[in-house]
């Protein structure tokens, strides 16, 4: 049984006649005859009575055009489909996001894409990096951006560029003295930190074992599961934190915050876009990611 085959089938009886449900098909009579009867014998039962009437549905007939037209009618539901998905209509796009991409740089970037693709939704889940690529794995999302990268065959990351990673407290910490720290001085500070998922804190860790600081010498006082709630926790007093430098950059600029210099610390971290290995992103997520580079760039 072949799709063509329902095709002519539904064609004969909608016009009563195997001529003219031919012509829909354009095909000839004769063909159109040997459709029906390789259906015919493949159900083993008849399907139209001949007369001088035309062609009427049997009573088996009508049951199974019944279940044909619903046939057909998904098909077309389905080419309809496909053909929204490519020309990015009524279509949905999930994107994954780690805390800095996901508040500081995607935001401006969704809102050309629906400027310029107003039929498609966008949706954008945020977590920390290693929860993105797990969303990636899943299939919950089709695109990522993250701050971190994590060893996964399965996935493919795209270096976007950077930005640095700073230490930084309440500009109150450093009255009547010089905003610099020593190794040694880090390790006494109640220090918060973000959780071990985070690209960020990772970039931390990684950039720290070149001294002799270790993770056990750190004074942690809090752990917190977003950049923003150690940007608030700073703000407020709670210590000092590692963050990504453009999310404070206008709490520095009005003197709320100040980054404090660590010799022999220096933190830079890329930013990355991740997709899944060997599997052809959609024409929307093509698109967002396309902007998404130009923009950066």
């Amino acid at each position: 049984m072949t799709l063509k085959q329902l095709e002519v089938f539904v064609a004969i009886a909608d016009t009563n006649s195997f001529s003219r449900g031919a012509d829909r098909c354009c095909i000839t009579q004769s063909t159109a005859s040997q459709h029906i009867q390789a259906l015919e014998a493949e159900l083993g039962a008849r399907l139209f009575d001949r007369g001088r009437g035309g062609a009427q549905l049997t009573e088996a007939g009508k049951i199974f055009a019944r279940r044909t037209r619903k046939i057909l009618a998904d098909c077309d539901d389905a080419r309809l489909s496909v053909r929204q998905f490519m020309g990015m209509e009524n279509v949905v796009l999930r994107i994954g996001a780690s805390n800095v991409p996901g508040t500081w740089l995607l935001p401006s970037v969704a809102g050309q894409f629906l400027q310029e693709q107003p039929k498609v939704r966008l949706e954008i889940l945020q977590g920390d990096s290693r929860s993105v690529a797990r969303q990636l794995t899943e299939e919950e999302v089709e695109l990522g951006f993250v701050g971190g990268r994590f060893d996964d065959e399965r996935l493919v990351y795209e270096p976007m560029g950077g930005d640095s990673i700073v230490c930084a407290a309440a500009s109150r910490f450093f009255e009547g003295r010089s905003p610099n720290l020593t190794q040694v001085e880090l390790c006494s500070v109640p220090l918060i930190v973000r959780e071990d998922g985070s690209g960020t804190q990772k970039a931390v860790y990684e950039a720290l074992a070149g001294t002799w600081i270790s993770r056990q010498s750190l004074n942690i006082a809090a752990v917190l599961g977003s950049t923003e709630g150690i940007r608030r926790a700073l703000l407020d007093g709670v210590g000092y934190g590692f963050i990504s430098r453009m999310s404070i950059e206008d709490d520095v600029a009005r003197g709320a915050l100040t980054i404090a210099r660590i010799p022999g610390v220096e933190i830079y971290r890329n930013f990355y876009a991740v997709r899944r290995k060997e599997r052809e992103l959609s024409p929307a997520a093509s698109a967002f990611l396309k902007l998404t580079l130009s923009r950066w760039a």
